[in-house]
């Protein structure tokens, strides 16, 4: 079967669904998205795209439009809760890309979902056109719509989230695993927090059962955070769930009045429960295949959400266009070759957690104690899990395996 001949049906349209169906159509593939939403709504917040990630981007041809809305960030300064005391600091900016080969930004979720949308010319996908259900034969598949319209391909793809209706049908319907965290995300108007000099950093700030992370982002318009707490209430799990400042304000009473002045400035809040899930054996079942959160959610301690979906688009379109005759061999490789690295990547933002949030003042002391040594911007280092993480080029994986 030539690749030109091969149809693949993608059901989500985030980002690692768009990523699919560009990656895809580069590679002489037909491919259909079909998202659920009326339209792609301006949602979500800021997100992190390291090398990894826009190593991948870029060679899809949208590294100039990319360029154009993202932050160019100089370096990731951990600090205190309290004090505001430098704890570590690793290298971002032209260190970075210098050390990985493509840049490391920040990002909106809809700037990005924008560039992702232009790059595939607005077209090749459905929107309103939820997957009901899906049926395999021995050399195709077809899903079913909500309004009942039946699609035949060849391929399916699961790129439709952590609540995966793919996933669900694959392999039976299952709650995620609530991660005992509530996210508080806020964007500020630049101008409002212009006084707090908080430079171009991916700047971390590590308490006692919470955190901290905050990055300009929209071409440095607007100024992002995200804070994690623990929490044994989760809330809404939802990119429109709404929180109070003053709430906000009291979860993080006694912090350093940076942190303060930037929750204070804040129009709006959304309060968002964390879930993720146990790395799964396969993702694979005949001529269906999961990718990005559908397959393996994370909690957000690495920023690598977005970054691991579109490793996987990428991974599994080379997959495919390699031997387009043989899509479920194709669709196997992919996950063999996708799923270790996910696996390590759920886990280390599992233990990353713990890291940030520690609560044992004993244990504080000596993580604080280990990290002040990688403190100094001019001398800090690339620690190994970010030279594993940073480093990895999708196209040598897909030549070498």
């Amino acid at each position: 079967m030539p690749a030109n001949k091969l149809k693949v049906l993608i059901a989500g349209g985030g980002i690692g669904g768009l990523t699919a169906l560009l990656a895809l159509r580069s590679r002489g593939i037909d491919a259909e998205l079909f998202e659920q939403a009326e339209a792609f709504r301006q949602v979500g917040a800021g997100i992190q795209l390291s090398s990894n990630a826009t190593r991948i981007l870029r060679s899809l041809g949208l590294g100039d439009p990319l360029a154009r809305v993202c932050v160019y960030p100089e370096g990731r300064d951990y600090r205190a809760w309290d004090d505001g005391d430098r704890l570590y600091y690793t290298p971002l900016g032209a260190r970075a890309e210098a050390q990985f080969g493509s840049p490391y930004y920040h990002a909106h979720r809809a700037d990005l979902l924008d560039v992702l949308l232009g790059g595939v010319a607005n077209k090749g996908f459905r929107l309103n056109a939820r997957i009901q259900g899906f049926d395999q034969s021995a050399d195709q598949i077809t899903v079913t719509l909500a309004d009942g319209t039946k699609v035949t391909g060849d391929v399916l793809i699961g790129a439709d989230g952590i609540h995966s209706t793919v996933r669900g049908q694959l392999f039976g319907k299952e709650l995620p695993r609530y991660t005992g965290n509530v996210a508080w995300r806020g964007l500020v108007p630049a101008e409002r927090v212009a006084h707090l000099d908080l430079g171009r950093v991916t700047g971390v700030w590590m308490g006692p059962n919470r955190s901290i992370v905050q990055y300009y982002v929209a071409a440095g318009r607007t100024f992002n955070w995200i804070g994690i707490s623990r929490s044994e209430q989760p809330a809404r799990e939802s990119w429109l769930a709404e929180g109070r400042i003053e709430d906000a304000l009291a979860e993080y009473s006694g912090w350093h009045t940076t942190i303060r002045s930037i929750i204070a400035a804040t129009p709006r809040v959304l309060r968002q429960a964390l879930y993720d899930r146990e790395p799964l054996p396969d993702w694979r079942v005949g001529r269906v295949v999961l990718l990005g959160d559908a397959a393996h959610p994370m909690m957000p301690f690495y920023a690598q959400g977005a970054a691991q979906s579109i490793e996987d688009a990428y991974v599994l379109a080379g997959c495919l266009a390699a031997t387009p005759a043989e899509p479920e061999a194709a669709l196997e490789r992919y996950v063999k070759l996708r799923q270790p690295r996910t696996a390590w990547m759920q886990d280390l933002s599992r233990r990353e957690e713990e890291l940030y949030q520690m609560t044992d003042t004993a244990a504080i002391a000596a993580r604080n104690a280990r990290m002040r040594a990688n403190r100094i911007p001019e001398q800090a280092s690339f620690p190994p899990e970010q030279m594993r993480l940073y480093g990895y080029d999708a196209e040598a994986v897909l030549q070498a395996g």
